[in-house]
């Protein structure tokens, strides 16, 4: 509980402070927490908003790269069927700038997905998220998640 109080009150801080000063990472960070919620709630089209029309997906999900705005959607959209019940604790997240238009985020967290008969399953997965903005506008570029190795 106190961690998730922890994670609350950072949230608000990274907002707030957008607010005040917003540079590339804070941009970011606006959208990708609504793109997390419109993950968990299984909005495809919130989801896939922030995607570029070329972007590309390698998802621990699917065995081959999924390339372009309408076919990572198609693929979510199965996905979203599959389990229509997700949930995604993000851990260690960071985001670096690298000028004023490109930001990737890493972060690792647990994905618990429950399908259509009920049951869970959980994976421990890595994620990379390359955001760049394109046209005045910031978009995902490349996004990659996997899962992490079992240990004994």
């Amino acid at each position: 509980m106190k961690r998730s109080i922890a994670t609350l009150c950072a949230l608000i801080s990274v907002v707030l402070a957008a607010e005040v000063w917003a540079g590339p990472v804070e941009e970011v960070a606006q959208i990708a927490g609504p793109r997390l919620k419109a993950f968990q709630e299984g909005d495809v089209d919130a989801y896939a908003a922030a995607l570029a029309d070329n972007a590309v997906v390698n998802s621990s999900s699917s065995a081959f790269r999924i390339e372009g705005k309408e076919a990572i959607r198609a693929h979510f959209t199965e996905f979203f069927q599959m389990f229509p019940r997700r949930r995604f604790l993000v851990r260690q997240p960071i985001m670096r700038a690298y000028n004023d238009d490109l930001v990737i985020s890493n972060s690792y967290g647990a994905l618990n997905l429950t399908d259509q008969q009920g049951k869970l399953t959980a994976f421990h997965v890595r994620s990379v998220v390359v955001w760049s903005k394109l046209g005045g506008r910031w978009q995902i570029v490349d996004q990659h998640t996997s899962r992490l190795p079992v240990t004994p």
